[in-house]
């Protein structure tokens, strides 16, 4: 297999375009996937006085606030008996666990043992008697429950999956025009039941569209698209040339007089997607997704939708009495995104080669996004994909 020891070789390229959701979703497999930030919460899903659980890239995780607030991120489970610390209380900026009691800190480092009584370590056997019977005297001998850098920022609480979080790839993702006068975010979080590499596909896909959304988003109207796929360093940008694309729905809101658009739709390795719709200075609302794998065919997706209105009456108030319907609006359309996923996902259900796609000319970013995501799964260790930009184009 000289493709194995030559990056370069075609078999190479090609092993990096296939896609294996199992791989990518395991931290023990997923290659370099793992050395970047995943949103694990909202900020305000994050409380002082209760831990929350999550699984990312089939980890186990519990996430709680210090006594500083700041969160801390461990592995989900008690080096006692091994419950899961996430069913147990906070205080004092500390975490109990649910079975015996055993204390830890945000450092994962055990500081109180109940059982152990006022004193904190073993009343009667000595150091020996210990020794013996393989049992620790006192917490600090008990070890450490493994614990993940953690970041929080715009809302969003990211932890760090690597080992080193010094050699992360890229910093956490700015959420776009968060705290930008003029412009109005929220964020919604939907569950998935497909893949990262399925589901930002999906994300940048604009062909689906007029099928999957059709008179919610955009109608068929037959009309060539002209667009440029540009695939940089762990990123793929797509510039459409649509300026009059006459979109439904929140579009038609955005834009009531028809102004020119301009459409691009960005992916940030590993997970993010950013689309942007935007008319001029005016308008415009920006869509980013960043997906937190939880399994191979099970994700969570932290949406943030920003917009900005084309009003001239104060924009705060306006934009604040039609955040209900924005919300409303998005949520069906994400849904009908959930449903196609589910359809996809049931496809490739026990269908061998079901992930050896085949692809058109509208697929290219699709290509080069799996080739990034490939790259990075399989360990990074060879030249990325090259840098390249091409025109295609395709109908809708």
């Amino acid at each position: 297999m000289k493709w194995r020891s030559d990056p370069t070789h075609p078999d190479a390229r090609a092993a990096e375009r296939r896609i294996d959701l199992d791989a990518e979703a395991d931290r023990d497999r997923c290659g370099a996937l793992k050395d970047y930030w995943y949103v694990a919460c909202l900020s305000t899903e994050l409380r002082r006085d209760a831990p929350l659980s999550r699984t990312i890239l089939g980890v186990p995780l519990v996430i709680f606030r210090g006594a500083d607030s700041k969160p801390a991120a461990l592995f989900d489970r008690c080096l006692h008996r091994n419950a899961r610390l996430s069913a147990g209380a906070c205080f004092d900026g500390k975490l109990g666990c649910p079975y015996h009691g055993w204390v830890y800190d945000p450092s994962g480092a055990c500081v109180e043992i109940p059982s152990l009584g006022p004193d904190q370590r073993g009343a009667i056997l000595d150091a020996e008697g210990h020794a013996e019977g393989g049992l620790q005297q006192r917490p600090c001998d008990v070890g450490r429950v493994r614990s993940f850098a953690t970041c929080e920022q715009d809302g969003l609480v990211f932890v760090f999956m690597g080992d080193d979080v010094s050699a992360a790839r890229r910093p956490p993702f700015r959420v776009p025009k968060h705290g930008e006068a003029g412009w109005t975010v929220y964020f919604m979080v939907t569950r998935f039941p497909n893949g990262v590499t399925n589901l930002v596909e999906n994300f940048m896909d604009v062909p689906h569209t007029v099928f999957v959304h059709r008179g919610w988003f955009r109608t068929r109207k037959l009309r060539q698209v002209p667009a440029t796929v540009a695939r940089t360093d762990g990123e793929v940008l797509v510039t459409y040339e649509q300026q009059h694309d006459e979109l439904t729905g929140a579009g038609f809101l955005m834009n009531p007089t028809g102004e020119p658009m301009t459409h691009t739709d960005h992916f940030i390795a590993p997970n993010v997607t950013r689309v942007d719709y935007l008319w001029g200075q005016r308008s415009g609302y920006v869509i980013s997704s960043q997906v937190t794998p939880i399994s191979a065919m099970d994700s969570l997706v932290y949406t943030s939708i920003s917009y900005r209105l084309p009003v001239d009456l104060p924009r705060s108030l306006v934009a604040r009495a039609l955040r209900p319907l924005m919300k409303w609006y998005t949520t069906q359309v994400i849904t009908q995104d959930v449903d196609i996923m589910r359809i996809q996902r049931e496809g490739l259900t026990h269908a061998p080669g079901a992930l050896d796609f085949t692809s058109t000319e509208a697929d290219l970013l699709h290509a080069d996004i799996e080739a990034v995501r490939g790259w990075l799964r399989m360990g990074a260790e060879s030249p990325g994909p090259e840098v390249t930009s091409r025109r295609i184009s395709f109908w809708i």
